[in-house]
């Protein structure tokens, strides 16, 4: 199927949503809803990078499937946009993914305020995903959550359990690492 881009409209039809692309930074689905999000700039860029060059050696030994700005069914008429997402394997389906990832990672835009991005870790949590890294490139902080911990707690390495995954904060801001 192909997609097309618009207009972004405020209301739509899920399958309209699905079949849609947006100029710019993808939307995310919220109850028949269209929200924006915000666009990264460069320090977001970096660190997304970062993260995804710093598990991609990790995919053959673990196993895992990494993607970058993916859609994430939280109900049917739910659709969420992470930075990153990280599944166990490759057995997730074909478009978008039907299975929740293990770990999701937002990274925060200068727009960006916690009090949006509360309800949306929340939801990735309540879909089965074990963590979520919340990563601020301006303070260079990071929040990390997960089901034994939903408050999340600042932390200085970014974390997951089956598989292990360990990067030190600061090799996410790290250009050179």
């Amino acid at each position: 199927m192909s997609t097309r881009a618009l207009p972004i409209e405020k209301s739509m039809s899920v399958t309209e949503y699905l079949h849609t692309s947006f100029d710019g930074a993808d939307c995310e689905y919220l109850d028949g809803e269209i929200v924006e999000r915000n666009m990264g700039e460069l320090p977001h860029g970096d660190v997304q990078a970062n993260l995804t060059r710093l598990m991609w050696p990790l995919r053959s030994r673990l196993g895992i499937r990494i993607v970058t700005e993916i859609r994430v069914q939280i109900n049917p008429r739910r659709y969420r946009v992470a930075d990153l997402a990280v599944w166990r394997d490759d057995n997730i389906g074909t478009g978008i993914p039907q299975v929740a990832p293990f770990l999701a990672v937002e990274i925060l835009s200068p727009e960006d305020r916690m009090v949006r991005m509360t309800p949306k870790i929340q939801e990735y949590l309540s879909i089965g995903v074990q963590f979520v890294w919340v990563i601020d490139p301006e303070e260079k902080s990071a929040l990390c959550y997960s089901q034994n911990d939903r408050g999340g707690a600042a932390c200085e390495v970014l974390r997951t359990q089956n598989p292990a995954i360990e990067i030190p904060l600061s090799q996410a801001f790290d250009l050179n690492a």
